[in-house]
């Protein structure tokens, strides 16, 4: 069974940017580069979060929770965008930074893990590059194509498996590069 993603979930695009102004709250802002980069989004990623300032209903809106799924929206190029990355904690003052949308599955129908999973296919990956609109400068996703993105939806328990496996891998190849980082490098000079 497919559905559309805007019957799966709420769909929020962030234009909170990253200056600091008078008046607002002070916030820290998970950024576009933190999308990209990570499968997913955790405390141990809070320390290279940017500070910045945000608006109540941005704060309310965009505040990152556990199970939520965050896409790169724009870029320079269109095989930048729809890279996800799965909010695996509940975080108190971080918000999502804009180039950027976030998901909330509506958790009785889409777990957020297999979503970030979902997203990372290569049938996704040629979805968004086939959706995306600009001419060369930049690159997007409009709300429309995000609200129609098909989500190939099995039982939500098989969601949570398929989830489960994929962030377990990358739990172990996180390890693994931690472990590889921390090795002495030995130089072959004869």
């Amino acid at each position: 069974m497919s559905k559309k993603l805007s019957e799966l979930a709420d769909i929020f695009i962030s234009s909170v940017d990253k200056k600091i102004r008078e008046g607002e709250q002070e916030v820290l802002l998970c950024n576009f580069t933190d999308v990209y980069k990570n499968w997913a989004i955790t405390e141990r990623n809070r320390e290279k979060f940017l500070t910045a300032t945000a608006k109540l209903k941005e704060i309310e809106t965009f505040c990152l929770k556990k199970g939520q799924v965050a896409i790169t929206k724009d870029s320079e190029t269109k095989f930048d965008i729809g890279e996800s990355s799965y909010i695996a904690d509940d975080f108190e003052n971080v918000i999502l930074g804009y180039h950027t949308v976030l998901i909330k599955p509506f958790e009785e129908l889409l777990d957020g893990k297999y979503l970030n999973a979902y997203f990372k296919t290569n049938m996704m990956k040629r979805y968004f590059e086939n959706n995306a609109t600009g001419s060369g400068q930049r690159y997007t996703l409009p709300i429309d194509v995000l609200n129609d993105i098909p989500i190939a939806l099995p039982k939500l328990d098989y969601q949570k498996r398929i989830g489960y496996f994929f962030s377990y891998l990358d739990r172990k190849f996180e390890l693994n590069k931690k472990i590889n980082d921390n090795l002495p490098c030995y130089s072959m000079v004869a």
